[in-house]
């Protein structure tokens, strides 16, 4: 974009670019340096977006804007660029340049009525320049049209802070004029958390190496989980940088993550799209389909809408003629945009000339322009944690639900604590009251469900060996610890992410015998290993050293004759299953339970994939199996 090619923003322009007479010398002396100079003087920056999404309402809410070299430039990478701009002692100039131009595009193809905001790049060093407060960026935004309101000014972290006063000067003068803010590659820069407790930022974008194969580090999980604690108590929003497939995009979602952005979605491109590479399944992921009372779609109930632009005094009147009527959802053409509440109005009504001064305002002026708003397929579970996860102070007992992007109806909370209540309440009565996982009869509606929606599916059916003769000789109520110990080790391997959306589930059948079942059959093996390594290392505390340096203990058989049994191991038989391969439950049991059978053949921690009946191919330890 030509921004001399624009009329009366000359002023700007030269607040802009506006290279002394040393800094046009420096530039002239390297190849790179006269590179740059071109960029600057033939206004050949690049503006792209990202979007950036909100879980919640699995929509395009902002777009972050980049900015890019030429082409075909050594310069067109954003770290070359100003990196280069760094060692010419140019880089406030450019940060303000790729502000400008950043705005300019936005303003040019984003929608005055669309509540998108833009995440501007600002560098530490730019903000801590002693030309930081000329209003540049405010007058870019005055001049396009667009309120301070709607951008969020992101400060990277790549840089470390040499004066915190005079930052947090800069910071607070952008918020003094509307600004929102953000801290950038929290984790891997050099400010931390410092930055993030002076701040108190309104997002923190939490860097892609947290974020890459987070289903399968169990360590990124925990890391994430307490950053969003974290946030959440200082009223921030997090954002994940960097998700590029559907299985991150689980975890952050169960986690309660508020924003992704990624490469699953799209990558920065020049237009301003609303079309994402990635949609959303009719059903949840990996086609698990929850029950209606188990997704917010249960709660739904048909609610009348007004428009944004109806006059305040025919809402009054509505409001008037449906007495137990306590809010209307705001819609335009099927698309939400806010809430409008029966107190919020009659207060305002009722204040002295209040029909005179508002009567005649839209709807628009006054309504609530953040309701909650949730897609009707997500779980009971999912609300409930954006309700109570204490980043928000609900004072208002109704919220919106969409379906494909477009209005459906409202709930209101005391339904979904009811319904919350009711499936817990159904769980604990087939709950084991020792492990306090489910029993038998869940177990079975779980494997009746795969079964009936023809899906691929594995059953991990894991028993502990020489478990009696311990029970028999410490005391039932060591037996009974041990149990405890095992259903924590499987609690803290199965992402409980995937146990949520029911993708996995893990029971106790009884006794010492657990099961483990999933959709994700690719990745069993990682689990079995996690299970016996975590019972190896742990077992050898519940025996006495003495019993510990000899390897076990004495203690009678099933036969009644006394024998050396040796520490406890676990043994986990597998059977995975095609879709469609078996017709009901018991053909299930039956093959775990010959899985398990020949998986206690082998001695010591093992597993065995049982795939026909007398084949061989999988016994062998799990230490070989597994290394």
């Amino acid at each position: 974009m030509d921004l001399r090619s624009m009329p009366n923003l000359s002023v700007l322009i030269e607040q802009t670019i506006n290279l002394n007479a040393s800094q046009n010398l420096l530039l002239q002396q390297s190849q790179l340096g006269r590179e740059l100079l071109e960029i600057f003087s033939q206004q050949k920056l690049q503006c792209v977006f990202q979007p950036i999404i909100d879980l919640q309402r699995k929509k395009i809410c902002a777009f972050e804007g980049l900015v890019r070299g030429p082409l075909a430039s050594p310069l067109y990478h954003p770290l070359n660029l100003f990196g280069v701009a760094e060692e010419h002692n140019v880089l406030y100039e450019l940060d303000n340049f790729a502000r400008v131009s950043t705005i300019a595009e936005f303003a040019r193809q984003a929608l005055e009525d669309e509540p998108l905001h833009l995440f501007l790049n600002i560098s530490v060093n730019a903000v801590l320049n002693s030309a930081h407060q000329k209003g540049v960026t405010l007058e870019a935004l005055k001049y396009f049209g667009l309120s301070p309101e709607r951008v969020v000014i992101e400060i990277t972290e790549l840089q470390p802070i040499e004066d915190f006063e005079l930052f947090i000067e800069a910071i607070n003068y952008y918020r003094s004029i509307g600004f929102k803010v953000a801290i950038d590659d929290l984790g891997s820069g050099y400010n931390g958390l410092r930055v993030w407790s002076e701040v108190r930022p309104d997002f923190v974008k939490i860097d892609r190496h947290f974020v890459n194969d987070i289903h399968l580090d169990n360590d990124k999980r925990i890391f994430m989980q307490t950053l969003l604690t974290l946030a959440k108590s200082m009223g921030t929003r997090v954002v994940a940088e960097g998700v590029e497939s559907e299985s991150e995009l689980e975890v952050l979602t169960e986690l309660g993550v508020d924003l992704v952005q990624g490469y699953l979605f799209k990558k920065p491109e020049m237009e301003i799209n609303h079309q994402l590479l990635y949609q959303w399944p009719q059903t949840p992921l990996n086609k698990v389909v929850l029950q209606q009372n188990e997704t917010v779609e249960g709660l739904a109930i048909e609610y009348p809408s007004v428009s944004s632009e109806q006059l305040l005094h025919s809402v009054s009147e509505q409001f008037l003629q449906r007495p137990d009527t306590d809010c209307f959802p705001v819609v335009d053409k099927g698309i939400v945009q806010g809430m409008i509440w029966r107190r919020d109005l009659m207060d305002l009504l009722a204040r002295k000339f209040g029909q005179e001064l508002h009567g005649r305002k839209t709807v628009a002026k006054i309504m609530d322009k953040k309701p909650i708003v949730v897609d009707a397929g997500s779980s009971l579970v999912e609300l409930s944690r954006l309700v109570t996860d204490g980043q928000h102070h609900f004072t208002k007992d109704a919220f919106i639900i969409e379906k494909n992007g477009q209005y459906l109806g409202c709930g209101n909370f005391r339904d979904l604590l009811r319904q919350i209540t009711d499936l817990k309440v159904q769980s604990a009565q087939h709950a084991n009251p020792l492990s306090g996982l489910p029993g038998n009869v869940p177990i079975q509606k779980q494997l009746k469900r795969w079964i009936a929606l023809q899906q691929a599916f594995f059953v991990m059916y894991i028993d502990v060996d020489n478990f009696k003769p311990f029970n028999d000789y410490y005391s039932f109520e060591e037996g009974d610890n041990v149990i405890s110990l095992i259903a924590d080790i499987i609690n803290k391997t199965v992402p409980q992410h995937q146990i949520s959306s029911a993708q996995s589930f893990v029971g106790h059948i009884g006794g010492d015998d657990f099961v483990v079942m999933g959709l994700d059959i690719e990745h069993y093996q990682h689990w079995a290993s996690r299970i016996l390594r975590c019972f190896e290392q742990r077992i050898k505390d519940f025996y006495r050293l003495q019993d510990q340096q000899r390897g076990g203990i004495e203690g009678r058989g099933r036969d009644g004759v006394t024998q050396f049994f040796p520490v406890m191991t676990l043994s986990i038989g597998v059977v995975e299953l095609s879709a469609g391969q078996v017709q009901h439950a018991q053909q299930v049991a039956s093959m775990a339970t010959k899985a398990k059978k020949f998986a206690k053949r082998l001695q010591g921690n093992s597993v065995y994939l049982f795939q026909e009946e007398g084949s061989v191919a999988n016994s062998e330890n799990i230490d070989e199996q597994l290394a």
